[in-house]
């Protein structure tokens, strides 16, 4: 079904407004993942085609992957590899292009933005509690 100019543009209305409020940013943050993901295996493939093969989540003797959807799937059993990559991809010299390294320091930069956020909203509480002992 078509949808109408009226109906598109009240669609394109909402999801600003979502964007401005912050509520999509679960939606945008799961979207840079999806394309670090994509990033992190092409540079894995280019670089060492043998290394693309080996699991991010385990130890290099564990079984090869051999399909995007598996590389997706070993970071999902262990997300901090995720982080790693970024940080071993962008330190380790690797020719990315600048749109793929400004998504993957983007996506270290929300990480450490989320440790700092949660450590002084866990130092508020216990500040709270100790003072109102």
């Amino acid at each position: 079904m078509a949808l109408t100019n009226a109906e598109r543009q009240r669609r394109y209305r909402q999801k600003l407004k979502a964007r401005a409020s912050g509520e999509a940013a679960g939606d945008l943050v799961r979207a840079m993942v999806e394309r670090a993901i994509a990033v992190l295996w092409r540079m894995r493939a280019e670089t060492s085609p043998e290394d693309a093969l080996i699991d991010p989540g385990q130890a290099p003797a564990s079984t090869a992957q051999t399909t995007l959807d598996a590389f997706r799937a070993g970071l999902a059993r262990h997300p901090a590899s995720l982080l790693a990559l970024c940080r071993s991809t962008l330190h380790g010299g690797a020719a990315l292009r600048p749109e793929d390294r400004a998504l993957l320091s983007s996506l270290l930069e929300i990480e450490a933005a989320l440790r700092l956020s949660h450590s002084a909203r866990v130092r508020a509480i216990l500040n709270k509690n100790l003072n109102e002992k």
